[in-house]
């Protein structure tokens, strides 16, 4: 699975004069072995990038209620005519 580092706190990389706490800079990708998921203490600090989703995974996305809603409102608006060029 590859991650890429959204938040900072991700910490494992070899100390340097640059980064002498040896934090990942976000948007740093990392990728993991086979079937490993990532430490608990790294939730809400990353983005899966590509990869199998851990089993207890869950899809959001916006439910169609609100969409419609928002369709709705969009519809129920005037048009207003472009601005003739002078």
């Amino acid at each position: 699975m590859k991650i890429r580092i959204t938040a900072p706190g991700i910490f494992g990389l070899a100390a340097s004069q640059e980064n002498p706490n040896g934090e990942y800079p976000i948007g740093h990708e990392i990728t993991l072995g086979k079937d490993v998921a990532p430490p608990a203490g790294w939730s809400g600090k990353y983005e899966v990038v590509s990869g199998k989703a851990p089993d207890d995974a869950e899809f959001i996305t916006g439910t169609s209620a609100e969409r419609g809603t928002e369709s709705k409102d969009q519809a129920d608006q005037p048009r207003r005519s472009r601005p003739a060029n002078g």
